[in-house]
């Protein structure tokens, strides 16, 4: 069986150590009673999934800072934090840090260069510099560790090798970004079959309002305020192809992949996992990693990424091949030319 291009950037799941530095907040013995605590960063509104899911924690155990009073009281008084910036980094240093929304250049080398484990709702499109590299990031809700998706990429680095990948990302506006759906794909892509060599995409998307920012720096910068759907099709060097479904603009929340080669098939949601071989007789089809539909849903998945003992962080490499997928793919869908992930990944890495 030939070996895998991806098979060395798989997901880890080894519990991450967290530092016991906590300035200016509880004592430990007053941690031990709430949980280990938890910063979180916004500039906006809190989305009702995160704060439904932030209710989940432990009460105490959260510290919401933001220029907007309403934000930091979202979860009553006792959660409030820090207006400005600087202070709540200071705050929080050597801590995870959730950040929602999508923030600036500063904001995020602030909170990347601050925080333990880095959790974010958003894609950060641009290239983190080498200081900045050593925070560990996880993007929520992410695909959990311990869920299907976590069970599936174990079979697939274990030598089922995949020919063939679908996947589809969708929900509702309110569960966040066009660019968090396709992160999530493009997630399993480069998890399962490694980065293609052209992508081509088509997106249906609606510019909403009018981007505050003069000079995007980046395609995907178009896409953010975008509601709507996005295909992408990805082409290997060696026949092996993919289709990335996206979208925002869906009446509810779900997730699935289908992956076949050689040794079967593989299908997978938030939910369950099944792997067939070829002549359809089933392989290996785990328990239900959920119970039922609503501890799949965001919130739920959200509070899960956020129990201790917290997961390691995607690989950076990862990341930065998954956001140079992402740019071409954007890219491509403004132009309608094939674009070329490589060539976007050095760009980025240049700027």
């Amino acid at each position: 069986m030939r070996e895998h291009p991806a098979a060395s950037i798989v997901m880890a799941g080894a519990p991450l150590i967290m530092s016991k530095t906590r300035s200016n907040l509880e004592s430990e013995s007053a941690e031990d009673l709430q949980g280990p605590l938890l910063g979180v960063w916004s500039r906006e509104a809190l989305p009702d999934w995160v704060v439904r899911g932030l209710r989940r924690r432990p009460a105490g155990s959260v510290r919401i800072g933001s220029p907007l009073r309403a934000v930091r009281d979202a979860l009553g008084a006792a959660s409030a934090s820090a207006g400005d910036l600087r202070s709540f980094c200071a705050e929080h240093s050597q801590m995870p840090i959730l950040h929602v929304g999508f923030g600036n250049a500063d904001e995020e080398y602030a909170l990347a260069s601050h925080a333990s484990v880095l959790f974010t709702t958003e894609p950060w499109m641009r290239h983190t510099g080498r200081e900045v590299q050593r925070t560990i990031e996880m993007p929520l809700p992410g695909f959990p560790h311990e869920g299907s998706f976590a069970q599936a990429s174990e079979f697939i680095s274990q030598g089922a090798a995949p020919e063939l990948l679908h996947a589809a990302s969708v929900a509702p506006s309110n569960c966040g970004s066009l660019l968090a759906r396709l992160q999530e794909v493009s997630i399993l892509l480069v998890q399962w079959l490694g980065m293609p060599e052209r992508v081509s995409a088509a997106s249906t998307a609606e510019r909403l309002h009018r981007s505050h920012e003069s000079q995007p720096d980046a395609s995907s910068r178009l896409f953010r305020l975008w509601e709507g759907s996005i295909a992408v099709t990805c082409a290997f060097t060696d026949g092996r192809t993919a289709s990335l479904t996206a979208s925002n603009r869906h009446w509810h929340w779900r997730r699935c992949a289908l992956v076949s080669g050689s040794v079967g098939a593989i299908f997978v949601d938030d939910q369950h996992m099944e792997w067939r071989s070829p002549t359809n007789e089933v392989l290996e089809t785990p328990a239900p990693s959920c119970a039922d539909g609503e501890d799949s849903a965001p919130s739920a998945l959200l509070s899960a990424a956020l129990t201790p003992p917290l997961a390691a962080g995607l690989p950076p490499l990862l990341l930065q091949r998954v956001r140079a997928v992402m740019e071409a793919a954007c890219l491509s869908a403004l132009t309608g030319e094939a674009e070329s992930p490589q060539a976007m990944m050095e760009v980025l890495s240049q700027a």
